[in-house]
């Protein structure tokens, strides 16, 4: 079976890729949207607490509803999108040596290759390259 360089993909190079992202990217939402909800609700009910009349309140909260409304409106797509585009680079600097590190050593077993593993300066296996290369030299 000969495996594919994921490197030029556009967007999740494995099923693993894609899981973690999602992990990642909703350990972000979730908590982004439950605080906006919950100012949401506390803004609206401190308004209504200071002002016992009911007309009042509807007269000055449901305004105010509508401009929050519209300001959260624009604003969480845009978070909504920071929080996607970080999650997928979070996600591919773990993922990308990953996979790299299990091909070499596919080609190391199948015996197509020799020496040690390379990796990048910056990716976050480094530690594990290091002794699996001090595995290898013991051949």
């Amino acid at each position: 079976m000969k495996r594919q360089h994921t490197r030029g993909r556009r967007f999740f190079a494995n099923k693993m890729h894609r899981e973690m992202f999602f992990i990642v990217f909703l350990a972000s939402l979730v908590p982004t949207v439950m605080t906006v909800i919950g100012l949401f609700y506390l803004i609206f009910d401190i308004t209504a607490e200071q002002v016992g009349i009911p007309e009042v309140i509807a007269y000055n909260i449901v305004p105010a509803a509508q401009r929050v409304t519209s300001i959260l409106l624009i604003v969480m797509p845009i978070v909504g999108l920071a929080i996607l585009t970080f999650a997928y680079q979070i996600t591919h600097r773990m993922i990308g040596p990953f996979d790299r590190i299990v091909r070499e050593l596919d080609e190391h077993v199948e015996g197509k290759r020799q020496g040690p593993l390379k990796i990048r300066k910056n990716d976050k296996f480094f530690p594990l390259v290091d002794k699996i290369n001090q595995l290898l030299g013991k051949d």
